[in-house]
């Protein structure tokens, strides 16, 4: 079977997995608290004023219009995210003049997609490198790893960030591949590859900030692969010094990407230097977000060292880890043998991606950097890892074939051990965001290591909704943590059975406690790191219903007690 038909097979049978839990009125997940922003404020607005204003879109005062930069408001996202978000959502907008109208199954098919495209890629890139048992197990790791199965459900731009930085990370090592190179009959056709690889990255800049963030480890690994390094002895015998790479090739990459960036967002025409720098910096212009970790609350960029490592190991699945810490011993040997460049470009490949998913750990861990939300920011070192964990999985049958396995039987105990990996998926169905491994004692063992087990609101699903609305119909329900002033409306507005009980959910603040006023009932979910204000309700308020995942609840329906809350204090008081 051809590399890109048996990838292919895998990840329509992901993408098919993720569209038939795609809704929140089903079993699927519920609103997440950035879905309304990211299609009813932003995609959708900017699909209609398309409609609307035609060639007029890139007028100054359109421009200026359409890609708001809001005072004290979050900070603008580039568009390309957006835009894909808001075409989704208008092939099936039954009302695309009502910024009123958003539907949620509509839009979360563009990050459906993005995911089979992920698996796609991954399971293709690895076979291509490393044959068909490690190609094939990476696209299924990919696939079968919880956090990024749930990320596929969600309208937001996690998912398509992954897929658009790991693309650009596949198509930088086929446009610098050395065999490719020699076969080519001039430097012209190569120039053409590196500039469709770096078009790819000016793509994943354009959907966030992150794609700014390959820069540095892409440079480092560009200038190796030119033979800047070859000074050093070890780079002088094995590196890509022996291999023809024409100097301007990373200038074309890196000129295609910012290109790419500058055209696909009309806003930055404006004032390239200053917009350009403005969108780089914004990444610490914003409020911050509260962490709960270790039993602790922090705030985004005071979290220690040690999260994103450590929520990493504990949010992959143990057989994945294994295999992947399989696959880097495998690859260790393997430069011993062949070293990194000319002929061995393959091991070449692997270091650039062990190299990226390395410095987007060591990103997130720097004093300062904010980091928040589990692994939701450093999304892309899950499928980087599965692309060990696919190596790894060949070197164990490497090694049964020494020992004389029998083909049948090493297969067999490979495929055990990935499809074993899927009860994550199955087990925490829809509530996947909440997964722990075996090493954190699953989401109970998180539970007691003071972790957060639930954090985007999509634990609150169309069926407690509808327990809500039957107790009270037509009244008011309080809701929380409520993270933005659009979350309570989100869930709102995708929730027929508060619809038809015109029943209302009125978003808890904290600092005015009076929101609370009138209602008897209340929607929580168990956001540990925001739940210090609402201590009052889930300690003293009578549990209606809840939902629980592997025995932790994670949202209930709650009765409100007869105390009235305390108003918090805040910084200006």
């Amino acid at each position: 079977m051809k590399p890109w038909l048996a990838s292919l097979l895998i990840a329509i049978a992901a993408t098919g997995a993720v569209l038939a839990s795609l809704g929140p009125l089903g079993d699927g997940p519920g609103v997440t608290c950035d879905e309304l922003y990211h299609v009813g404020l932003m995609g959708k607005p900017l699909v209609a004023a398309v409609r609307h204003q035609g060639i007029g879109f890139f007028t100054p005062e359109n421009v200026r219009r359409n890609f708001v930069w809001p005072e004290g408001g979050p900070p603008v996202q580039a568009p390309l995210g957006h835009w894909i978000l808001g075409l989704t959502h208008h092939l099936f907008d039954p009302s695309p003049d009502n910024p009123a109208v958003i539907s949620i199954a509509a839009e979360r098919f563009a990050p459906a997609l993005a995911f089979g495209l992920l698996v796609f890629l991954v399971g293709h890139w690895t076979w291509r490198r490393a044959g068909p048992l490690a190609g094939m197990v990476a696209g299924a790791s990919v696939a079968l790893m919880p956090r990024v199965f749930a990320h596929a459900h969600f309208a937001a731009l996690d998912m398509m960030t992954t897929t658009a930085c790991a693309g650009a990370l596949f198509a930088l090592t086929w446009a610098a591949r050395t065999d490719d190179v020699r076969s080519c009959p001039g430097a012209r056709h190569t120039w053409i590859r590196f500039a469709l690889a770096g078009i790819v990255w000016g793509m994943a800049m354009l959907i966030r900030l992150h794609g700014v963030t390959l820069l540095p480890p892409v440079a480092l690994w560009l200038l190796w692969r030119s033979g800047v390094f070859r000074f050093l002895r070890h780079a002088s015998q094995s590196s890509a010094a022996s291999a023809p790479f024409h100097p301007s090739w990373p200038l074309v990459w890196f000129s295609a990407g910012v290109i790419t960036l500058m055209l696909g967002w009309p806003w930055l025409w404006l004032n390239p230097v200053e917009n350009l720098w403005r969108y780089v910096a914004s990444g610490s212009v914003r409020q911050a977000v509260h962490v709960f970790y270790l039993g602790q609350v922090w705030a985004d960029h005071q979290t220690p060292w040690h999260y994103p490592i450590l929520m990493f190991v504990w949010t992959v699945p143990l057989g994945f880890l294994l295999l992947g810490l399989c696959g880097v011993t495998s690859r260790l040997q393997s430069i011993r043998r062949e070293g990194t460049g000319g002929g061995a470009c393959v091991n070449g490949d692997f270091a650039l991606v062990a190299l990226v998913g390395g410095f987007w750990l060591v990103v997130f861990a720097w004093p300062g950097i904010p980091v928040y939300d589990g692994v939701r920011l450093l999304l892309l070192v899950f499928p980087l890892a599965a692309v060990f964990a696919g190596l790894g999985a060949a070197w164990l049958a490497e090694l049964a074939v020494v020992e004389r396995v029998p083909r049948q039987i090493r297969i067999g105990l490979i495929g055990l051990l990935v499809l074993s990996q899927a009860a994550g998926v199955v087990l925490y169905h829809p509530y996947q965001l909440s997964y722990y491994n075996l090493l954190a004692g699953g989401l109970p063992g998180a539970e007691r290591l003071g972790l957060e087990v639930t954090y985007w609101g999509d634990a609150v699903g169309e069926p407690l909704l509808a327990e809500a609305a039957r107790e009270a119909p037509g009244q008011p329900v309080l809701f929380g943590p409520n993270l933005a002033p659009f979350q309570a409306p989100a869930v709102q507005m995708v929730s027929p059975s508060l619809a038809a009980t015109e029943t209302i959910l009125v978003g808890w603040d904290a600092s005015r406690p009076e929101t609370a006023a009138g209602c008897r009932y209340g929607v929580v979910y168990r956001r540990r790191a925001d739940l210090t204000s609402l201590d009052w309700l889930v300690e003293d308020g009578a549990v209606v219903s809840e939902r629980r995942c592997r025995g932790v609840w994670v949202a209930r329906l709650v009765r409100l007690p007869r105390r009235v809350p305390p108003r918090r204090m805040e910084p200006n008081d």
